[in-house]
């Protein structure tokens, strides 16, 4: 009797070792090749899950989207706003790794319209989200709407900084700009 595979399981596994490779070698380091030897398997299992290189990097994207989603919708459960936010900074491996994708592809994103407009929509939900949380907090809607750009902003300034100069910028660092952000608008 043939093995019965999880076909969604194997997905998620090729894009968690193509998010490894991207976090290690950059994007152009991605290959089909490159990411089959890493996962361990041949190249025509990868190519059967992934019609080309910018489909696995699309869905790899997602991935580490969806799992940023889930880890600060765990931290708004567990410690609130400030802990919701701090789960989307780079504060660890787990959350630098998910960074380096997504500026990835963001650069993938100048030249490719789909992927643009992904980015866009992922702004637009997140940027919704932020104010969505701000409005449970007591703001009026536009300082919430105003609030939640600040954050987003300050979240993505934080990111690019802490790659680019990671001993000025250390979770104790990153954390209290965000609190100051916090504190600006008057919620914790």
């Amino acid at each position: 009797m043939p093995a019965v595979v999880d076909h969604e399981a194997r997905r998620r596994a090729v894009a968690e070792v193509t998010a490894d490779l991207i976090a290690k070698a950059g994007i152009e380091a991605v290959t089909v090749r490159e990411v089959a030897q890493a996962a361990g398997y041949s190249t025509a299992i990868v190519s059967h899950y992934f019609a080309s290189k910018v489909e696995l990097l699309f869905y790899t994207y997602r991935a580490t989207v969806l799992r940023a989603h889930r880890r600060m919708e765990a931290a708004l459960a567990a410690g609130g706003l400030r802990a919701y936010l701090a789960a989307l900074l780079p504060l660890n491996d787990e959350q630098r790794r998910d960074w380096l994708v997504w500026f990835a592809f963001w650069t993938m994103a100048i030249a490719e319209q789909r992927l643009s407009e992904e980015q866009q929509q992922r702004s637009r939900q997140v940027t919704n989200r932020f104010t969505a949380l701000l409005r449970d907090r007591g703001l009026d809607d536009a300082a919430a709407k105003e609030g939640a750009r600040r954050l987003l902003i300050t979240i993505y300034g934080v990111a690019s900084q802490a790659f680019f100069d990671p001993e000025t910028w250390p979770a104790e660092t990153q954390l209290t700009l965000l609190d100051a952000d916090l504190a600006a608008l008057g919620v914790t």
